[in-house]
């Protein structure tokens, strides 16, 4: 196919991540059915399952073998952290140092790369989904909706929630500003789109327990 592995940074958040990001419940979730779309390299369903969640996911990049993605994924890393100047202004309460920041990607590339697999990991790409009716009581989405709307329209926002909402009772979306926080000192400083979908869908916007952009410690609730 025509998508170029070398074309992405593949990054993966924690378990512990997810929890803040979306205010989660670990005990909770044991009585539900859980997808992560895009997963990209996350740890989060590898960590999920060891807890006794029917966690899987989906991403465009599950076309590739373990090994491409490994080696994008460090790759990707190694040019994160090659300059840091861009965590100046951001909160560290979460993380208390970039060390730790860095250990968090390090650490969900390892358990991902070590979990992936063709039952629990699979190939999709937004606004499509290869699942059927109901099939999830919660659909996670993070950083991709709302963090590219530079290049990612109002009517793929549209068309890929209305999706996640055919699959799954509830979604959550975090975060809500876009990749450069560019309105942050706005009152509205949310990706426009946030606001358009919010209330379109019906949705809440949730202050969580996480905040790493300034303003940013958001996330977008919708059910069914």
């Amino acid at each position: 196919m025509s998508l170029q592995l070398d074309d992405f940074l593949i990054t993966g958040r924690t378990f512990e991540e997810y929890v803040a990001f979306f205010d989660l419940n670990a005990e909770t979730m044991k009585n539900m059915r859980v997808l992560d779309c895009p997963s990209g390299a996350s740890s989060f369903i590898a960590e999920a399952k060891n807890r006794g969640i029917a966690a899987s996911g989906c991403d465009i990049l599950y076309c590739y073998d373990r090994d491409a993605l490994r080696v994008q994924g460090e790759k990707s890393i190694e040019k994160i952290y090659a300059d840091t100047s861009w965590m100046a202004d951001n909160n560290f309460d979460f993380y208390h140092s970039i060390e730790r920041h860095k250990e968090h990607r390090v650490g969900a590339l390892e358990a991902f790369c070590a979990d992936y697999n063709t039952k629990d990991y699979w190939f999709a790409e937004l606004p499509k989904l290869p699942y059927a009716d109901d099939s999830f009581d919660l659909v996670l989405s993070s950083h991709l909706l709302f963090v590219y709307d530079d290049r990612l329209d109002l009517a793929f926002h549209e068309a890929s929630i209305t999706e996640m909402l055919r699959i799954g009772k509830e979604v959550r979306i975090f975060p809500l500003v876009d990749y450069k926080n560019s309105r942050v000192d706005e009152p509205d400083n949310f990706s426009p789109f946030a606001y358009q979908i919010a209330e379109k869908f019906g949705g809440e916007i949730v202050k969580v327990g996480f905040e790493f952009q300034k303003n940013g410690g958001y996330m977008l609730r919708i059910k069914q």
